[in-house]
């Protein structure tokens, strides 16, 4: 697990330290999240909850901004 994302993680609004946790877990680079976002072919509703499906430590609001964050729209 990056200690650094997980950090980056938890600036980002609505996002608890358990929902970093548990993102870093399941995506444990930038990169590897970005990809995750890249197989859901530019569905943005798909996109911006992708998280919040993927563990139930991460809310709506949360899972969004994450999303906007990496698409740097935030």
């Amino acid at each position: 697990m990056s200690d650094i994302f997980a950090l980056q993680l938890m600036q980002v609004p609505q996002v608890t330290d358990e929902a970093a946790l548990a993102i870093t877990s399941l995506y444990p680079t930038l990169l590897s999240l970005a990809k995750a976002y890249t197989m859901l072919d530019r569905d943005r509703p798909a996109q911006e909850e992708m998280l919040k499906n993927k563990s139930g430590m991460v809310n709506t609001g949360a899972s969004k901004n994450i999303f906007k964050l990496i698409w740097a729209e935030g």
